[in-house]
């Protein structure tokens, strides 16, 4: 019997609705995904996605900011949101007794959010503010600043959050334009894991979703463009210098994402990685290095992130392009895959304990997939991947004049 139950319904305003029934629980997870990021933005409208996230949870027409958190929290749940350069997020954890009740939130707020000037002015501070975190924090702002050099003049290269510019410059007529063009029924994806039962969610979606439009006007995503600097520094008042190096890869839907994630894997995936034991324990250059994966709608990129003295900058970008090099070239032996691949597994089985992992799950599939696949399957699919088709990925990814080099370094 399969460990996962799922179950997929289209209703006939064009919301999706999947659910997945783990009757061993007495919790439901449910997210509302609606299917507009950063990515959807003109440069003018940079951030508008991430403020839309924010005002949506002050006011509706029947709630106030209170009642929103205190209609979830005073039944024992969890509510929060986050927004991606692809999409955005609002959840709910509870007792699965009162699923109508996250649904009835959830809804309200993505349906039914009233526009006030007070709440406007307010959450553009709280953002201004977000954006000072991150710019205060070189392990954080140099994903954005690399993001606009993969990226050159494209939404996907701009910050998720906005800039002070951008954000200070949008007006009412902008943020009810964007509301009402993404926040629509086509562009609706609800997903539920837990103890619940897909017939009574599908009914209380469709009965509290009812009013929303169907759908928007088509925002058409401009060609992505050559990169234009492949090396940029920038000085902060900082002791250690901070690296990202990066390039664009494929797509969620490539087939060579799992040999990628294994990749990854044996790069820089605990204490016993390559990345952590050839680099950090071996010369006690860096504190902190990992390499990862993000992946969009239609793109992606790999980047490996590295804290270092600005007088190892060299030597330990030299070791990072050797251990990739030292795999394209000569492979992994037998005992370095069958680790990688016990890693992904432990990692997917304790991922299937969180409803939330699960809930989660579920929507990335049928968003960047569009496929529904139990673990079983893709076990299956990491069972059969082959030291070969490791080193395939990695001669892929081993270009050093494909990578992009974004530096953060002291100013004194």
């Amino acid at each position: 019997m399969n460990k996962e139950n799922f179950q997929k319904t289209i209703l006939d305003n064009g919301v999706t609705v999947i659910s997945e029934n783990i009757d061993t629980v007495h919790s439901v997870s449910l997210g509302y995904w609606l299917m507009v990021g950063s990515v959807n933005e003109t440069e003018n409208y940079n951030g508008m996605a991430h403020m839309l996230e924010h005002m949506v949870f002050k006011r509706t027409t029947k709630r106030d900011s209170f009642d929103v958190a205190n209609d979830i929290e005073s039944l024992g749940g969890v509510l929060n949101a986050f927004t991606s350069k692809s999409m955005t997020c609002y959840y709910v954890r509870l007792m699965n007794e009162y699923l109508e009740a996250g649904v009835d939130v959830l809804s309200d707020i993505t349906v039914n959010w009233q526009f006030d000037k007070e709440d406007f002015a307010k959450e553009k501070t709280v953002i201004f503010e977000e954006i000072k975190s991150v710019e205060d924090n070189p392990s954080d702002i140099i994903f954005d600043l690399h993001h606009l050099q993969l990226f050159p003049d494209h939404s996907l290269g701009r910050p998720i959050q906005g800039t002070w510019d951008s954000v200070n410059s949008y007006t009412k007529k902008d943020i009810i334009s964007f509301y009402k063009n993404n926040y629509t029924a086509k562009n609706l994806l609800v997903t539920a894991a837990g103890r619940v039962n897909h017939a009574e969610l599908v009914k209380l979606v469709e009965k509290y979703t009812e009013d929303m439009p169907i759908e928007g006007d088509a925002f058409e995503i401009l060609p992505i463009v050559d990169v234009k600097e492949k090396e940029k520094e920038f000085k902060r008042d900082i002791q250690q210098t901070h690296i990202l190096l990066g390039r664009r890869i494929f797509a969620k839907n490539d087939p060579r994402r799992h040999a990628m994630s294994l990749l990854n894997i044996i790069l820089s995936a605990g204490l016993s990685s390559r990345f952590f034991n050839n680099i950090r324990e071996k010369y006690g250059f860096v504190y902190s290095i990992y390499s990862m994966t993000e992946f969009y709608l239609n793109e992606g990129d790999f980047s490996i992130y590295v804290a270092t003295d600005k007088n190892k900058i060299d030597f330990t970008r030299e070791l990072i392009f050797k251990e990739m090099r030292d795999i394209a070239e000569n492979s992994i032996g037998e005992k370095e895959l069958l680790k990688a691949k016990q890693q992904f597994k432990g990692s997917a089985m304790l991922h299937l304990e969180s409803m939330q992992s699960r809930m989660s799950r579920i929507a990335k599939m049928e968003i960047f997939e569009k496929e529904l696949h139990t673990i079983d399957q893709l076990l299956e699919i990491i069972n059969e991947i082959s030291a070969e088709d490791i080193q395939k990925v990695a001669i892929y990814l081993y270009d050093e004049q494909e990578y992009v080099e974004s530096r953060i370094i002291p100013s004194k």
